[in-house]
């Protein structure tokens, strides 16, 4: 961990590969029921891991950048003191869902803007 090196495991390999034979290369493998394929993006910390193509990766890339840009601006909202429901539609999501209508649950368009010790200007 303090050398940036990150290595995950459940338990040992029984066979490592001899001076001998290697061991296969360039195969599937299955690992914790998950296909790992050749040229897949492994990425893991503390909290999971993802595996993947290229492909899939590129696919959902944007995605995640929104993801990680509104939970900015959740957390920024919740610092000044809005509540999580006040910046979603929680209540009017719950009324329909409750209705067995359809709805999705959606934050709000956020425009949390502070204006900390600033006097208004008044004309006249």
């Amino acid at each position: 961990d303090d050398k940036g090196v990150w290595a995950y495991s459940t338990s040992i390999t029984p066979y490592s590969g001899t001076v001998q034979w290697p061991g296969d290369l360039d195969i599937d493998i299955e690992c914790g029921g998950i296909t790992v394929r050749p040229g897949d993006i492994v990425v893991g910390d503390r909290n999971g891991i993802l595996v993947g193509s290229r492909e899939a990766f590129e696919a959902v890339v944007d995605a995640a950048e929104n993801v990680a840009k509104l939970e900015s601006q959740m957390l920024r909202g919740m610092k000044e003191g809005h509540s999580l429901h006040s910046m979603t539609n929680f209540k009017e999501h719950l009324e329909k869902r409750l209705r067995r209508e359809e709805s999705t649950f959606n934050f709000k368009e956020t425009r949390l803007v502070a204006f900390r010790g600033v006097q208004p200007v008044r004309n006249g």
